[in-house]
């Protein structure tokens, strides 16, 4: 059973439609359910550095309601098209574990010890998720800066710079003609996760 339709029939809703780089309105009570498009929630601490919570997606669920602290925003990284949920509608078991799980499966790669292979991992965890199939990898239509890869790791955008340039030089990576990324397939076992 998807998570869209538990909710309710996608035409009874209607879309709101956001472009790149722009917040999604909150309130303490509206929940948002994405209907194509990724954003990420976003918060910050007391040094006033941002922290990313989360990567969603079509059919994902996000709002002030499900992370209860302040500040709390939902980003758009794509043009993105979202309905608000009725003021009724309670969020099931099937949301709550949906978002434990990603949210730990974004803990589990920032907390890798080596920038090298954290960075890695969320490329790949980021292209799995939300890119498309090529012959030879996968290629994922997000832009985000270096300096933003860098916040979501914990490390330096110049550490991003150099990283990337060398998954570009060992062909692990590369580059669309419109700058989307691509994870080339690895085939020796040395590169494999």
């Amino acid at each position: 059973m998807s998570l869209n339709s538990v909710i309710t029939k996608p035409h009874q809703l209607k879309q709101h439609q956001f472009k790149r780089h722009q917040l999604i309105p909150l309130t303490d009570v509206l929940l948002w359910r994405i209907d194509s498009g990724v954003v990420r929630t976003l918060t910050k601490n007391e040094e006033e550095n941002i922290i990313t919570l989360g990567f969603w997606g079509t059919g994902d669920i996000v709002g002030q309601p499900l992370f209860p602290s302040y500040p709390y925003q939902v980003e758009c990284l794509t043009i993105v098209e979202a309905s608000i949920l009725p003021k009724g509608y309670f969020y099931t078991q099937e949301v709550m574990l949906s978002h434990i799980q990603k949210t730990q499966e974004l803990l589990r790669i920032i907390l890798s010890r080596k920038i090298e292979l954290r960075l890695l991992k969320l490329l790949k965890w980021l292209t799995n998720r939300f890119g498309d199939r090529l012959p030879d990898g996968k290629i994922l239509d997000i832009r985000l800066t270096h300096q933003e890869l860098a916040d979501i790791i914990g490390t330096s955008r110049v550490t991003v710079t150099r990283l990337l340039n060398k998954f570009e030089k060992e062909q692990k990576i590369g580059w669309s003609h419109n700058n989307c990324l691509i994870i080339f397939n690895q085939t020796s076992p040395e590169n494999r996760e």
